[in-house]
């Protein structure tokens, strides 16, 4: 079964608010989840990091927060936030954020996102595509590795001490 084309439009003021009502407070987890923060600190960390890159909202440079939107669906499936800058390999891109909502998975929206962005930052002279995931998060390991992400490091972490 194919799954309906996507397409990646720049997200709303409203989507981008209601993106970071839910944004935040899943990232904080993340960070308890990992290890780095404790509870007390996750909110206000998260906050201070979605502050910091992306100081002007969705008019910040170079940063680019998209709804995911399949035809015949009104409402978007997903989104996705990725950076563009320019490194020693080139001109590179950065995904930050990459979501494809939980009604809507298992249905190659996922796949079929990160194929339109790699076609959308090739078509600009993007040679790298990079991101980071979180060790728990198998599921998105999986598609990251199907689509062709090779580990670029492996940040390790202990606790030893509660």
């Amino acid at each position: 079964m194919m799954a309906p084309m996507i397409r990646l439009d720049p997200m709303t003021a409203a989507e981008f608010t209601r993106y970071l009502e839910a944004a935040i407070p899943a990232y904080a987890q993340a960070h308890v989840q990992a290890g780095d923060c404790v509870p007390e600190e996750a909110v206000e960390r998260a906050k201070d990091d979605y502050d910091n890159l992306l100081p002007l909202g969705l008019l910040t440079p170079d940063n680019h927060l998209c709804s995911i939107r399949a035809d015949a669906i009104s409402e978007p499936v997903g989104m996705i936030w990725f950076s563009l800058k320019q490194s020693r390999w080139g001109k590179s891109a950065y995904i930050y954020d990459f979501l494809v909502y939980e009604a809507a998975r298992g249905k190659g929206y996922g796949s079929q996102t990160l194929r339109a962005l790699e076609a959308l930052l090739a078509a600009q002279g993007v040679t790298r595509l990079s991101l980071n995931v979180m060790a728990w998060n198998h599921r998105a390991k999986a598609l990251y590795e199907r689509m062709g992400f090779g580990v670029a490091g492996i940040g390790m972490t202990k606790v030893v001490r509660q």
